[in-house]
């Protein structure tokens, strides 16, 4: 459940809880006053808060001194069945946001599990591979250029796509790096499985996909890991990386076609997975261009994944 907090004229009191009950929201009252200002507090199921938003917005609109604030609840006494746990638009937008900014957060994340990776892929040993997994650096930015391209947000989609392609950089010169220094290196089961690509791979990295973009939507993100682990994008940049190193040169296109595969497969279905969901602009006028952007994103992600699936016969 979430609180919002409503900071509004005292003109608009009556308005504000109207609204609410409008709404069927769990509770509402008014919490301070100070001078022509009040304080409401609607008490809500998260299944209901995007919609209270937007009109809460619309009434805002052309106005100065109104103030919307959003609390997470952890309980509620009466405890009240909860029907669903959905993110509201805002609050996937924030936080999709600071998962793709390009910092020394993200750079360390990159290089410590670009790390672990190559170790665990030229040791063989599964258990540091899922390691690097469930660290994920790459799936943040991914999620983030999805949700920027459904909401049509063209400057949030340059930001997460510039860092996507930082971070796979970043990976693709360490794990080179490692792969002249390292000594007596060898192309172990780890490393072979990850130069190959199938339709099978094609069908993990799509449904892992929805599952991503179905965990982050209705807050459940326990689910997360699991696609961490299912489309992990790191293994084959380091496996492109290493192979460039050996110059195994055959290797290296299965690599980078398994790595395009994972991400065609997963921006593709957490688009359509986030629109079937209902996320879209607020406002009419940027509807359009949403769906411009979203139909364009859509087209070439599946554009390139009938490509993908053409070549598949060179690297099965």
């Amino acid at each position: 459940m979430l609180i919002i907090e409503v900071i509004a004229p005292a003109s608009n009191e009556d308005e504000i809880v109207r609204l609410a009950k409008k709404n069927d929201v769990s509770d509402v009252w008014l919490s301070g006053q100070h001078n022509s200002q009040v304080v409401i507090k609607i008490l809500l199921g998260n299944e209901k808060s995007q919609k209270v938003l937007d009109q809460l917005q619309t009434m805002m609109e052309g106005k100065n001194n109104f103030r919307v604030l959003v609390y997470p609840l952890e309980l509620a006494l009466p405890n009240e069945s909860l029907k669903t746990t959905a993110m509201t638009r805002e609050s996937l937008s924030s936080r999709l946001t600071a998962e793709s900014r390009l910092n020394w957060h993200f750079i360390m994340l990159v290089f410590l599990s670009t790390i672990v990776a190559a170790i665990g892929l030229i040791e063989n040993n599964v258990a540091v591979i899922i390691g690097a997994m469930v660290i994920a650096p790459l799936l943040g930015p991914n999620l983030a250029l999805s949700m920027a391209t459904t909401l049509g947000h063209l400057k949030e989609m340059r930001r997460a796509l510039a860092t996507l392609l930082a971070g796979i950089g970043l990976a693709l010169v360490i794990s080179i790096i490692i792969g002249l220094l390292y000594p007596d290196l060898v192309i172990t089961d780890e490393l072979d499985s990850r130069t190959h690509v199938g339709m099978s791979s094609m069908a993990l990295a799509l449904a892992s996909g929805a599952a991503a973009a179905l965990s982050i939507t209705t807050g459940v993100s326990s689910v997360l890991v699991g696609v961490m682990v299912a489309v992990a994008l790191l293994p084959p940049t380091v496996t492109l990386g290493i192979m460039i190193a050996m110059q195994q040169w055959h290797s290296a296109f299965g690599a980078l076609a398994l790595l395009a595969v994972n991400i065609a497969s997963v921006n593709f279905t957490t688009q359509l997975t986030m629109r079937l969901k209902g996320i879209q602009p607020r406002e009419e006028k940027f509807r359009n261009i949403s769906r411009t952007v979203f139909a364009a994103g859509i087209i070439f992600w599946l554009a390139l994944l009938v490509f993908l699936t053409d070549q598949m016969p060179a690297f099965a």
